[in-house]
This record gives structure tokens, sequence and C-alpha cells, in this order.
């Protein structure tokens, strides 16, 4: 997102900018929505636990958790927020153990990992303010950020969503990534040896292959692993930057990534064919579904995004 902003926008173009995104985002996203309502009403005719069934156990929910409901799972923004409370007497309420909710708040959204999208989203208002600012602003963000990871972990909030859905200690991430494209800006125009280069870009992919088995679930391994990443990535995508199958495969993520929920819902199912196990059909039919979007929905949202910002 540092290099969108700063190479493709320039500082007073923010408006484009917000309505790129949102058309990034959105169109996808709404017609998946749609799907998942209408997979969950057939799941629930069908006598299965899902979306629509948690509502009907919920009790009568008041107005203005409807208000919440309504508008998070259409807008997206707010669906983290779903970690951040409890559901009792049909109104929801702050907690600090979203767990201890019965029925948990999260289980009321439509798209169960749309929240990152709304954690992504927070971050977009923000970004054109803080990515083209000197390096500093983003250390400064990054270190803050990990001080209130590290409080609230000591302070025995050291579970979800304090340390994974909550936006102050996430936004770390983000500016680990605008550091990183900092660095970029900086050897870009260098010329490294292809053996050099392709070693930081296989060595970058071990480490998040292996992520698990190398970095134990401490704060202390994770900042070794995140420093390696944010000095990894800027070479690694010189390497890799004029490759159109990186590209190719960036321009299906979003598919891929947004629609998962639904097809994973899909082949649950008992009485789908699964030929390959559950895990290896799923990921073959999320990449069909994400290749079928990409040629027949998404290129077009594209040449309209770009048709519309050039008339902001």
């Amino acid at each position: 997102m540092s290099l969108v902003l700063n190479e493709k926008y320039s500082k007073s173009d923010n408006t484009s900018f917000y309505v790129n995104r949102m058309l990034k985002i959105y169109p996808l996203y709404w017609i998946n929505l749609v799907f998942l309502i209408l997979w969950g009403l057939v799941v629930y005719k069908l006598g299965y636990p899902g979306t629509i069934h948690t509502y009907t156990v919920s009790g009568t929910l008041s107005m203005g958790t409807w208000v919440y409901l309504i508008l998070s799972n259409i807008f997206i923004l707010g669906l983290d927020f779903s970690f951040l409370l409890g559901l009792k007497n049909g109104d929801i309420h702050f907690t600090s153990n979203f767990q201890k909710s019965n029925p948990n708040v999260y289980l009321l959204g439509f798209n169960s990992i749309a929240w990152t999208i709304s954690v992504e989203l927070i971050f977009y208002l923000i970004a054109p303010y803080i990515v083209r600012r000197k390096i500093l602003i983003p250390i400064g963000l990054l270190i803050i950020s990990f001080s209130i990871r590290v409080i609230l972990w000591y302070s025995g909030y050291k579970n979800h969503p304090w340390d994974y859905m909550f936006f102050p200690t996430q936004i770390m991430f983000f500016m680990a990534g605008v550091i990183s494209y900092k660095i970029y800006s900086k050897v870009r125009h260098r010329v490294f040896n292809v053996y050099f280069s392709s070693t930081q870009y296989f060595l970058l992919i071990f480490l998040l292959i292996f992520y698990s088995y190398l970095f134990t679930n401490s704060y202390y391994h994770q900042v070794i692993f995140f420093i390696f990443l944010i000095v990894l990535i800027p070479i690694s995508f010189v390497h890799t930057s004029k490759s159109k199958i990186d590209r190719y495969l960036g321009n299906i993520s979003y598919p891929i990534y947004i629609t998962q929920a639904l097809i994973i819902g899909i082949t649950k199912a008992k009485v789908f064919p699964k030929p390959f196990g559950f895990g290896l059909t799923t990921l073959i039919i999320l990449i069909i579904t994400a290749i079928f979007l990409e040629y027949f929905f998404e290129k077009y949202i594209s040449i309209y995004r770009r048709k519309v910002t050039n008339k902001i």
C-alpha cells in the first residue's frame, strides 16, 4: 500500500485512493455476501447449524444490535469489533473475553474472515497521512503498537482478540510494510547479483512456510521474524516485480481470500464429493473460483475503477 500511495497518487489525491480501494474491495465482497446468505438459508432449511441458525438461537435482538449487525455485514467496517463484544438479553456490550458470550457475536457475521478486511479498511483511512511521512513516523508507530501488545500481554490479555483482532496491536504489521517500502525505495535502482536476490527471495519463502516451526509463540521470537521480513521483502520484490506470474497471483489473491468462507462451507457438507480429500479439493475449487472471478468480473471492475478515478 505504501508503494501504491507513493507512486500512483499525488499528496492531494486522497479521494481517488479511497474510491479505488472501495471499488477494489466491496463489489466482490457484496456478491460473495449474497451467496453466503443464500447458502446460509439452504443450510438452515436442511436443519444444519450455520449463521442463520445462530441468529435464531440468539433470542430477540435489540434495535441497536440489529443496526450494528446489518451495517457491519454490509459495509465490513466493525466486523473486527465483534471480538470485543458480548451478547446478553439481545443487547451487545463490550467484553474482555468474547468467548464467554453465547453465542459469540462474531458468529453473526456471514463472512467469517472479513473482520481482517475491516482492520485493513481502518488502515486505509489513515494510510495517506502516514506512509508518505519520514521513516521515523512508521518506526515510532510500530514501537508504540508493539508496546501496547506487550503491555496487554503482561496485564493478562494474552489471547484473542487483543493479540490478533485489536487494531492498535495490529498497526505494527502495517508499519513494518511501510518501513519495508522505504528500504525498497532506496535500493530499487541498484543492480543486485541474481544469486543474491534469488537467495533473499527463497529465504523469505522458506521463513513464511516454516514460521510456526522456527519461531515459537513469543514476542521476542516474533520480533526477530519480522525484522527478517522487513529486510528481505524489498530485494525480494525487486527480484519478482517484473514477473507476470507474480502479478497474476496477486490479482487472484483477493478472490481466493474473500470467497474461502463460502467455498469451505460448501465443501464441508457431507454430501459434497471430495475426490482429493477435504483440504486439496477445497483448494482446487478456491483457485478455479478465483480464476473465474478474475477473468469474468475483477478485470472489468479494474477497468471501471480506472475510469472512475481518472474522472476525480
